[in-house]
């Protein structure tokens, strides 16, 4: 089973914190969905008949798209690809994009799950973030969807911003758990180089949450979701009923998957590949037949580099098996000896052969990570 993204690189504005891939000129929207499909095309022999189990649309700001555009986009993946009959859709939408209308149509289309980029239900957070919307369309967004019919709802919220208090923080984590949606993203904010928030950290505009009140906040997170009925399957990630996202599941899994779009990357277990971060230069390529991506062959440390990474993430953790059947005992030695201080210092647990983070080293994950890597 792999899995396929899809970049849409268009915002109606551009967010404060956000430093993935987009723009704000939407001219040659028309000619994206062109060219996208055509680079759909020209790659769909890549998975060689390996079945689809999601797709995601991800961005920029996937809900400016048209509802004819994202069913052109899905009716071409389907043309082109051997697509599960129970694969789930996940389009990602701001809350103001969502008004019934729009709901209707998605319903209308094989699209299955909402991403919802709701953030805070705090106007003074979603101002300093630059989000479009207010706390009074978050809560109407995902009110809307439910109405609509969409079973399947997933909302992002971030911590530690500028001047949030640990209240703040609550008061979100209770409003997130009370509209009873089925799996909750909760992101600590980094300041991206590139971003304005990383700017106005430089200059003595805004100052970085204290660690402590940030690690406050997680432990809040952590707390009030498992009262809640949410399971962490993963640092950041929280679902009920297992309502895992499939899409990103399977990325914390090593499975492949196909990017579509600028800055799209894909991953076929020993090779990583990335689009062009430009949609200008993207458009050209496509037009000319010319090459728009950059290729990377992974060597055996980046593989098992790549394992520490995504797997120790996860509540599946990382399994001495698959360690010793998939890589050399220099790498497994490595992992043992370093490995060895956090079991003792309960940051780690070992059971059943699987190593997986405790509570307190979720908090210190990236310096266990780290540590965890091996380098020459």
């Amino acid at each position: 089973m792999a899995g396929i993204y899809i970049h849409i690189p268009f915002c109606k504005t551009k967010c404060h914190y956000c430093d993935f891939y987009k723009t704000t000129d939407f001219g040659a929207k028309t000619d994206f969905v062109s060219a996208l499909k055509q680079e759909i095309e020209w790659r769909k022999n890549e998975l060689q008949q390996e079945e689809i189990a999601s797709i995601y649309f991800g961005g920029g700001t996937p809900s400016v798209l048209k509802i004819e555009e994202i069913s052109s986009i899905l009716h071409h993946l389907s043309n082109c690809f051997s697509v599960a009959d129970d694969v789930e859709i996940t389009l990602e939408a701001n809350p103001d994009d969502l008004t019934p209308e729009f709901l209707e149509g998605v319903k209308n289309t094989p699209v299955n799950r909402l991403s919802i980029g709701t953030q805070s239900f705090h106007d003074a957070d979603l101002k300093s973030m630059n989000r479009r919307h207010n706390s009074q369309q978050a809560l109407a967004s995902i009110q809307a969807a439910r109405d609509a019919g969409i079973q399947n709802i997933s909302i992002d919220l971030i911590y530690g911003l500028p001047n949030q208090t640990l209240a703040d923080w609550k008061d979100n984590v209770l409003k997130a758990v009370a509209l009873d949606v089925q799996h909750i993203s909760a992101y600590h904010l980094t300041y991206h180089e590139g971003t304005v928030f990383y700017e106005y950290l430089k200059t003595g505009k805004i100052k970085e949450l204290p660690d402590e009140l940030s690690f406050d906040q997680f432990k809040l997170l952590l707390s009030e979701l498992k009262k809640a009925g949410f399971e962490q399957y993963e640092i950041s990630n929280f679902a009920r009923n297992q309502r895992y996202s499939r899409h990103n599941k399977a990325y914390w899994e090593r499975k492949k998957y196909l990017g579509f779009g600028p800055s799209a990357h894909s991953f076929d277990h020993k090779s990583r590949r990335w689009n062009v971060s430009s949609l200008r230069k993207y458009l050209q390529a496509i037009d000319e037949k010319g090459p728009f991506w950059e290729t990377e062959v992974l060597s055996a440390q980046d593989q098992y580099n790549d394992y520490m990474i995504t797997s120790l993430r996860t509540k599946w953790g990382i399994s001495l098996n698959y360690l010793q059947t998939n890589f050399a005992s220099k790498y497994v030695s490595h992992f043992q000896d370093e490995a060895e201080k956090y079991l003792e210092s309960k940051h780690l647990y070992l059971e059943d052969g699987i190593y997986r983070l405790s509570d307190e080293g979720l908090f210190i994950s990236d310096k266990i990570m780290e540590e965890l890597f091996y380098m020459e």
